[in-house]
Protein backbone atom coordinates (compact mmCIF):
# COMPACT_ATOMS: atom_id res chain seq x y z
CA UNK A 1 0.00 0.00 0.00
CA UNK A 2 2.79 2.52 0.90
CA UNK A 3 4.82 2.09 -2.39
CA UNK A 4 1.08 2.51 -4.19
CA UNK A 5 0.77 5.66 -2.44
CA UNK A 6 4.36 7.13 -3.19
CA UNK A 7 4.19 5.86 -6.84
CA UNK A 8 1.25 8.00 -6.26
CA UNK A 9 2.13 10.74 -5.15
CA UNK A 10 5.86 11.36 -7.52
CA UNK A 11 3.08 10.68 -10.71
CA UNK A 12 1.08 14.06 -8.61
CA UNK A 13 4.43 15.80 -8.82
CA UNK A 14 5.80 14.98 -11.82
CA UNK A 15 2.45 16.00 -12.89
CA UNK A 16 2.40 19.74 -11.14
CA UNK A 17 6.09 20.06 -12.58
CA UNK A 18 5.50 19.74 -16.23
CA UNK A 19 2.36 21.96 -15.85
CA UNK A 20 4.49 24.43 -14.05
CA UNK A 21 6.87 23.92 -17.00
CA UNK A 22 4.09 24.67 -19.57
CA UNK A 23 2.91 27.84 -18.06
CA UNK A 24 6.51 29.22 -17.55
CA UNK A 25 7.72 28.57 -21.08
CA UNK A 26 4.09 30.21 -22.41
CA UNK A 27 4.86 33.01 -20.01
CA UNK A 28 8.40 33.25 -21.60
CA UNK A 29 7.25 33.47 -24.99
CA UNK A 30 5.02 36.22 -23.81
CA UNK A 31 7.50 38.59 -22.48
CA UNK A 32 9.66 37.50 -25.86
CA UNK A 33 7.10 38.70 -28.06
CA UNK A 34 6.47 41.57 -25.57
CA UNK A 35 9.97 43.00 -25.89
CA UNK A 36 9.99 41.94 -29.56
CA UNK A 37 6.54 44.47 -30.08
CA UNK A 38 8.70 46.96 -27.28
CA UNK A 39 11.39 47.22 -29.96
CA UNK A 40 8.93 47.89 -32.99
CA UNK A 41 6.96 50.87 -31.17
CA UNK A 42 10.42 52.47 -31.12
CA UNK A 43 11.54 51.85 -33.84
CA UNK A 44 8.34 53.45 -35.29
CA UNK A 45 8.63 56.73 -33.29
CA UNK A 46 12.04 56.75 -34.19
CA UNK A 47 11.47 57.11 -38.20
CA UNK A 48 8.51 59.76 -37.29
CA UNK A 49 8.65 62.76 -39.59
CA UNK A 50 8.07 64.92 -36.55
CA UNK A 51 11.39 65.79 -35.22
CA UNK A 52 9.80 67.00 -31.71
CA UNK A 53 7.89 63.67 -31.82
CA UNK A 54 10.73 62.29 -31.72
CA UNK A 55 12.54 63.92 -29.77
CA UNK A 56 9.73 63.65 -26.90
CA UNK A 57 9.98 60.01 -27.47
CA UNK A 58 13.16 59.40 -26.76
CA UNK A 59 13.16 61.73 -23.34
CA UNK A 60 10.12 59.39 -22.53
CA UNK A 61 12.07 56.19 -22.59
CA UNK A 62 15.34 57.62 -21.60
CA UNK A 63 13.19 58.83 -18.42
CA UNK A 64 11.82 55.33 -17.69
CA UNK A 65 15.24 53.69 -18.27
CA UNK A 66 16.67 55.84 -15.45
CA UNK A 67 13.89 55.68 -13.00
CA UNK A 68 13.63 51.67 -13.50
CA UNK A 69 17.16 51.10 -13.29
CA UNK A 70 17.71 53.40 -10.05
CA UNK A 71 14.43 51.32 -8.61
CA UNK A 72 16.31 48.06 -9.40
CA UNK A 73 19.93 49.06 -8.37
CA UNK A 74 18.20 50.27 -4.67
CA UNK A 75 16.60 46.30 -4.70
CA UNK A 76 19.55 44.77 -5.30
CA UNK A 77 21.23 46.68 -2.37
CA UNK A 78 18.40 45.99 -0.40
CA UNK A 79 18.63 41.96 -1.30
CA UNK A 80 22.60 42.60 -0.28
CA UNK A 81 21.90 43.49 2.92
CA UNK A 82 20.27 40.25 3.63
CA UNK A 83 24.34 38.67 4.00
CA UNK A 84 25.05 35.87 2.19
CA UNK A 85 21.28 34.10 1.44
CA UNK A 86 20.88 37.79 -0.20
CA UNK A 87 24.47 37.11 -2.43
CA UNK A 88 22.93 34.09 -3.26
CA UNK A 89 19.60 35.71 -4.78
CA UNK A 90 21.57 38.17 -6.96
CA UNK A 91 23.60 34.91 -8.13
CA UNK A 92 20.73 33.52 -8.88
CA UNK A 93 19.20 36.54 -10.60
CA UNK A 94 22.43 36.49 -12.95
CA UNK A 95 21.58 33.50 -13.86
CA UNK A 96 18.76 33.55 -14.93
CA UNK A 97 18.27 34.23 -18.80
CA UNK A 98 15.56 36.62 -18.65
CA UNK A 99 16.57 38.46 -15.48
CA UNK A 100 19.70 38.36 -16.08
CA UNK A 101 19.21 39.98 -19.53
CA UNK A 102 17.47 42.81 -17.76
CA UNK A 103 20.38 43.46 -15.06
CA UNK A 104 22.68 43.45 -18.26
CA UNK A 105 20.45 46.11 -19.96
CA UNK A 106 20.96 48.56 -16.71
CA UNK A 107 24.65 47.64 -16.57
CA UNK A 108 23.69 45.79 -12.77
CA UNK A 109 24.63 42.20 -13.71
CA UNK A 110 26.58 40.83 -10.62
CA UNK A 111 29.11 39.13 -12.75
CA UNK A 112 31.80 40.86 -15.76
CA UNK A 113 32.16 40.06 -18.59
CA UNK A 114 34.94 37.75 -18.17
CA UNK A 115 32.88 35.42 -15.66
CA UNK A 116 29.81 35.90 -17.71
CA UNK A 117 31.86 34.46 -20.97
CA UNK A 118 33.79 31.68 -18.89
CA UNK A 119 30.27 30.55 -17.84
CA UNK A 120 29.10 30.08 -21.13
CA UNK A 121 31.69 28.36 -22.15
CA UNK A 122 31.38 25.78 -19.56
CA UNK A 123 27.61 25.89 -20.32
CA UNK A 124 28.88 24.78 -24.22
CA UNK A 125 30.64 22.03 -23.30
CA UNK A 126 28.60 19.51 -23.18
CA UNK A 127 27.03 20.50 -26.42
CA UNK A 128 30.98 21.07 -28.33
CA UNK A 129 31.67 17.51 -26.85
CA UNK A 130 28.87 15.72 -28.83
CA UNK A 131 30.40 17.74 -32.02
CA UNK A 132 33.99 16.52 -31.23
CA UNK A 133 34.89 20.03 -30.61
CA UNK A 134 36.32 22.41 -27.63
CA UNK A 135 36.44 25.87 -27.20
CA UNK A 136 38.66 28.10 -24.45
CA UNK A 137 39.03 31.88 -23.95
CA UNK A 138 41.87 33.32 -25.42
CA UNK A 139 41.39 37.18 -24.36
CA UNK A 140 39.24 39.87 -23.04
CA UNK A 141 40.56 43.42 -24.89
CA UNK A 142 40.53 46.50 -22.72
CA UNK A 143 37.68 47.72 -25.30
CA UNK A 144 35.49 44.70 -24.71
CA UNK A 145 36.63 42.52 -27.74
CA UNK A 146 36.63 38.57 -26.89
CA UNK A 147 38.39 36.39 -28.51
CA UNK A 148 37.93 32.44 -28.30
CA UNK A 149 39.58 29.71 -29.96
CA UNK A 150 37.41 26.70 -31.23
CA UNK A 151 38.79 23.56 -31.95
CA UNK A 152 36.74 20.70 -34.17
CA UNK A 153 38.00 17.52 -35.23
CA UNK A 154 37.78 16.89 -38.96
CA UNK A 155 35.36 14.91 -39.90
CA UNK A 156 34.70 15.41 -43.93
CA UNK A 157 31.52 17.47 -42.76
CA UNK A 158 32.21 21.26 -43.16
CA UNK A 159 28.03 22.49 -42.27
CA UNK A 160 28.56 20.71 -39.40
CA UNK A 161 31.85 23.14 -38.09
CA UNK A 162 29.57 26.00 -39.29
CA UNK A 163 26.72 24.98 -37.30
CA UNK A 164 29.00 24.89 -34.19
CA UNK A 165 30.51 28.32 -34.72
CA UNK A 166 27.44 29.82 -35.36
CA UNK A 167 25.88 28.04 -32.55
CA UNK A 168 29.08 28.77 -29.87
CA UNK A 169 28.64 32.91 -31.17
CA UNK A 170 25.03 33.12 -30.41
CA UNK A 171 25.09 31.53 -26.93
CA UNK A 172 28.52 34.02 -26.39
CA UNK A 173 26.53 37.05 -27.54
CA UNK A 174 23.66 35.56 -25.50
CA UNK A 175 26.19 36.13 -22.23
CA UNK A 176 27.60 38.87 -22.93
CA UNK A 177 25.18 41.70 -25.15
CA UNK A 178 27.58 43.75 -23.91
CA UNK A 179 30.97 43.27 -25.84
CA UNK A 180 31.49 44.96 -28.52
CA UNK A 181 32.60 41.93 -30.85
CA UNK A 182 33.40 38.53 -30.20
CA UNK A 183 35.67 36.58 -32.79
CA UNK A 184 35.45 32.90 -32.47
CA UNK A 185 38.86 31.61 -34.54
CA UNK A 186 37.96 28.34 -35.90
CA UNK A 187 41.19 25.87 -35.63
CA UNK A 188 41.79 22.00 -36.62
CA UNK A 189 41.78 20.07 -33.95
CA UNK A 190 43.76 16.51 -35.42
CA UNK A 191 42.86 13.40 -34.44
CA UNK A 192 46.24 11.39 -32.96
CA UNK A 193 47.61 9.36 -35.99
CA UNK A 194 50.32 7.40 -36.76
CA UNK A 195 53.47 9.68 -38.03
CA UNK A 196 55.16 8.39 -41.07
CA UNK A 197 58.30 7.44 -40.40
CA UNK A 198 60.70 8.70 -43.05
CA UNK A 199 62.74 5.77 -45.03
CA UNK A 200 65.76 7.95 -44.25
CA UNK A 201 65.54 7.90 -40.69
CA UNK A 202 64.68 4.11 -40.34
CA UNK A 203 68.12 3.23 -42.15
CA UNK A 204 69.51 5.71 -39.58
CA UNK A 205 67.64 4.29 -36.35
CA UNK A 206 68.77 0.77 -38.04
CA UNK A 207 72.76 2.07 -38.19
CA UNK A 208 72.51 3.36 -34.67
CA UNK A 209 70.72 0.05 -33.58
CA UNK A 210 73.63 -1.70 -35.26
CA UNK A 211 77.06 0.46 -33.57
CA UNK A 212 74.83 -0.26 -30.42
CA UNK A 213 74.39 -4.13 -30.36
CA UNK A 214 78.33 -4.29 -31.67
CA UNK A 215 80.05 -3.40 -28.38
CA UNK A 216 77.69 -5.89 -26.57
CA UNK A 217 78.62 -8.63 -28.96
CA UNK A 218 82.30 -8.03 -29.26
CA UNK A 219 82.17 -8.24 -25.26
CA UNK A 220 80.69 -11.50 -25.16
CA UNK A 221 83.27 -12.79 -27.61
Amino acid sequence: MGAVTEELVTQASAARFHLCMKEFMAQDKALQKQMQRIGEMVEHLESAADPNMRAMAKELVESLMALHGAALERMLQMVSEAGEHGETIIRNCGHDELVSSLLLLYGLHPEDLEARVARALERSRGYLESHAASAELVSIGEGGTVRVKLAIKPNGCGSTGATVKRTLEATLQDAAPDATSILVEETSALLPRNEFVPVARLQSGQTMAAFSVAPTQRSGD
